[in-house]
Order: structure tokens, then sequence, then C-alpha cells
């Protein structure tokens, strides 16, 4: 499947198709310490995870689709407002990663938690997620 021609939806296309693997890894960057290691740990999950060749069709598109959220500007809540700005794209990113959360390898988590414990430190912790992570 092509990016953007999930044929789900327009708009899930027009997230799908801004996605881009750098555009995401720089973003993240760059707004960590403001984003929190909430956003950033999920949004790395879904980072790596897109990069997996077992992940099916409609995952892709799912997981396209929140990080294109992500690095599209302006959003809903815009990322420079103080405390609320990346609200918005908190919840895109944990509807989107608890939907494949069967998918997210033991793997995937530990590549996400090297590069959070690049960013924030080495002490840092993966958060626990809220949902099952078993495939069903």
């Amino acid at each position: 499947m092509a990016v953007g021609q999930s044929g789900a939806s327009p708009e899930l296309d027009k997230y799908s198709s801004a996605y881009s693997p750098a555009l995401v890894l720089a973003l993240l960057q760059k707004v960590c310490s403001r984003a929190g290691l909430d956003l950033v740990s999920r949004a790395l999950q879904l980072y790596y995870l897109a990069r997996s060749p077992d992940l099916p069709a409609w995952a892709k598109a799912s997981v396209f689709a929140a990080l294109g959220y992500f690095v599209v500007t302006p959003d809903a809540v815009p990322d420079i407002t103080p405390v609320l700005g990346f609200v918005d794209d908190l919840a895109v990113l944990t509807s989107a990663l608890a939907s494949v959360s069967a998918y997210v390898s033991p793997e995937i988590r530990a590549k996400a938690l090297e590069r959070l414990q690049a960013w924030f430190g080495s002490d840092v912790e993966m958060p626990a997620e809220k949902f099952p992570i078993e495939k069903t």
C-alpha cells in the first residue's frame, strides 16, 4: 500500500501523505522536552512500528495517519500553545497506538526506549501503557 492511498477517507489520506520518517524524528527531537515523555514514547513506538514489514495495511494506514497528523501544522491545537499545544497530538497518537498495540513487539519497545534514553537521559524508563499489548 502506498502512503496516502489507504482508500479509507480523504482525511486519513491527507495525514498519511504527510508522514515522513525523517520529519517525524526531526520534529520529535526538536520538541521532545516540551512534548513530554508520554507523547514522545508513543510516537517513537509508532515510528518503529511503521517500519515493520509484518504490519497489515489497515494498521500501517492508522500509523501513517497518526504520525502524519503529528507533523502537520497547523493542527487542532497549535503546538506553540503552552501546556495544551500537544494535547490533540497525544490523543491521536494514543488512539493509534491502542488500535495497533498487538503489533508492538518487545524489539520495537526496546528501540523506542533506546531513543528515549538518548533524548531524555539514561535513567528514563518506558511509560506503562494502559491498553493490552497481546495479539488477539
